[in-house]
């Protein structure tokens, strides 16, 4: 994990050194700043798996990059254009021989999350994932400008602000384009069919999210998509550390226990009341950059569970990116037509960078962990979106993500597998608590007055209210950081 700031167009190192401040938590273990001809690059970097810190820039013939990233096909890529694989490297390493011999081409062939800065001789290049699963923001122009990977940061160089598209790249003097993609061809199916193929590939996003460290911490709520993730990386790890936080009598508690048990895993349960929540609030808004009441609502245990693991050198393992992928969500079955229902599914996915890989992101890297989601991987999210109704949806409402449930159905309690999707902060009781305050504390004049405030509706509950008060005080209240915040639909 690292964080990432810049200017480009003129120099700022202290501006930089600034911002780099802001996002101390994605990369306390070492930074570096470097200066060239009307461009300044710097990166904060956190130790992940046995690796250790390194460098966070790398710096090659007059290039130099920096790389927030998890790439699912990195040691395939250091095979092609390096070699064989003979111990632990460095994302950055491997981009800027790739930058060397590609340029801008390379980010068609990178898997996973990413988000890159290059600094080359003065010119800047910049690239993010195609569904923005690694932050980045931007101000300026296409000649002269900043970025960095968070907003608390790129407010140091102005509140006129944008996250970075997805799946583009920008060349500075020239602007946008979109990084493309290098597709292979379909995964062979295996004799046994859809669900085994989709069992390996789910294991081949595990074992490429951990880069070869056996010891793996999993974000564990007992729902289908945690638990399948938390499954499968026992597969290729026996040192597994899980966490699940909820209320008492929460369901999401004694689910996760289940799988933990199942599984083996070095299992931790937190339990919160009301007075944490509120003690935690605003932290977690802090951190999360949102005030989006159903985001919000899932931040709060997500930042509690977070911050109860010990040892940050750990790859963080989440179930984030099922429901788009396997038509978890009840409305969804409302869809008609294959090439709609496919369409809402793919369209979930390119809104989740303001949304729940937001959450998954600035939730794991507030304890300075490094949040990774191996349903995330490209060949799991092909097969996915792939196919239909028919191997999604079961004939009971409560049937959802059958293929996905189908795939690990033997290594999981068969509570487990038969649990209807609920939203998360459901499972973990966050929800009503935080409604009922809301409800007590903000009169029916405050939020009428405040939310007509503000333009588009934007407030839509006093729940939303108090996160948005909590937020502004962060973050202001400008059109521009306004823009930079999701808003969650709730069909």
């Amino acid at each position: 994990m690292e964080g990432i700031a810049g200017t480009f167009g003129y120099n700022d190192a202290q501006l930089v050194k600034r911002m780099l401040r802001r996002v101390s938590h994605r990369g306390p273990d070492s930074s570096a700043v470097a200066e060239d001809d009307g461009a300044t690059l710097g990166a904060r970097q956190a130790k992940v798996g046995r690796r250790g810190a390194g460098r966070p820039l790398a710096e090659m013939d007059g290039v130099v990059l920096a790389s927030d990233s998890c790439l699912f096909n990195r040691e395939a890529l250091h095979e092609r254009f390096i070699g064989p694989v003979e111990g632990p490297f460095l994302d950055q390493d491997l981009l800027a021989e790739m930058y060397a011999r590609l340029g801008a081409r390379m980010f068609s062939r990178l898997d996973g999350g990413f988000a890159v800065a290059v600094s080359d001789r003065g010119r800047t290049v910049l690239a993010r994932d195609r569904y923005g699963i690694k932050p980045l923001y931007i101000s300026g122009g296409a000649g002269r400008g900043a970025y960095s990977s968070e907003i608390k940061s790129q407010l140091l160089a102005g509140d006129d602000l944008a996250p970075f598209p997805p799946g583009r790249v920008f060349v500075q003097g020239k602007g946008y384009a979109p990084i493309g993609r290098v597709r292979g061809g379909p995964p062979a199916e295996s004799p046994r069919g859809k669900a085994d193929t989709l069992r390996a590939l789910v294991v081949d996003g595990v074992r490429g999210a951990l880069e070869g460290d056996q010891r793996v911490n999993i974000l564990l709520s007992g729902g289908i998509d945690s638990s399948v993730v938390a499954s499968a990386a026992s597969l290729v790890s026996d040192d597994i550390r899980s966490v699940c936080v909820g209320s008492e009598g929460g369901e999401d508690m004694a689910m996760a226990r289940a799988v933990a048990e199942a599984l083996g895993t070095d299992h931790e349960e937190v339990l919160y009341d009301v007075d944490r929540m509120l003690d935690t609030l605003g932290d977690a808004v802090c951190a999360a950059e949102t005030f989006d009441y159903p985001l919000v609502r899932s931040c709060i245990p997500n930042f509690i569970a977070t911050h109860s693991f010990g040892d940050r050198s750990r790859v963080t393992l989440c179930g984030e990116g099922g429901d788009e992928i396997f038509a978890g969500y009840d409305y969804m079955r409302e869809i008609r037509g294959e090439k709609r229902l496919r369409a809402e599914r793919l369209s979930l996915l390119k809104g989740g960078h303001m949304t729940g890989f937001q959450r998954v992101d600035r939730m794991t890297a507030s304890a300075s962990l490094d949040g990774r989601m191996p349903l995330m991987a490209g060949p799991v999210v092909d097969l996915g979106l792939s196919v239909g109704r028919r191997l999604l949806l079961g004939p009971r409402r409560e049937q959802s993500k059958m293929l996905l449930r189908e795939a690990f159905a033997d290594l999981l309690p068969a509570e487990v597998m038969a649990r209807r999707k609920q939203r998360f902060s459901d499972g973990a009781g966050s929800m009503h608590a935080l409604v009922d305050y809301s409800e007590r504390t903000i009169s029916d004049d405050e939020f009428e007055r405040e939310r007509r405030a503000l333009p588009g509706g934007r407030i839509r509950t006093k729940e939303e209210l108090l996160y948005f008060r909590l937020f502004s005080e962060r973050f202001g209240d400008s059109g521009s950081v306004l823009n930079a915040v999701g808003f969650t639909p709730r069909p």
